[in-house]
């Protein structure tokens, strides 16, 4: 297939590469998993699994990212143009990056916990 000349052949195979990546499997923090938190070892297993949830927002960002590019060079739908499409994917971006500074706040956060906790 050539995807120089079919940018929408190029936007499949994009999409198709992020789909086709895993993300790890951690379970969500519980609000019973935050009451019961005290050793260093609980908080530990809280900030492991906020890292995993600002993993998976950097992908998802990292996928909106090139749909973005894929959007703005396949040229969008006839009527809207890309630029509808293109600023979607740049807000989901934007939301994204802020979800993962907050989740690895919340992480370093519980780390410190952790670093409390062992005193």
């Amino acid at each position: 297939m050539k995807l120089h000349g079919n940018p929408l052949a190029a936007f499949a195979a994009v999409l198709a590469l992020f789909v086709s990546v895993p993300l790890p499997a951690v379970a969500d923090v519980t609000e019973a998993q935050i009451a019961a938190a005290k050793t260093p070892a609980d908080h530990e297993a809280i900030a492991t699994s906020y890292d995993a949830d600002a993993a998976a927002a950097d992908a998802a960002a990292s996928k909106h990212e090139a749909m973005a590019r894929a959007y703005h060079s396949a040229g969008g739908p006839k009527k809207t143009g890309p630029n509808s499409m293109v600023r979607h994917c740049e807000r989901l971006v934007k939301s994204y990056m802020d979800a993962a500074a907050d989740y690895r706040a919340l992480a370093a956060e519980h780390r410190s916990m952790a670093q409390e906790a062992a005193k």
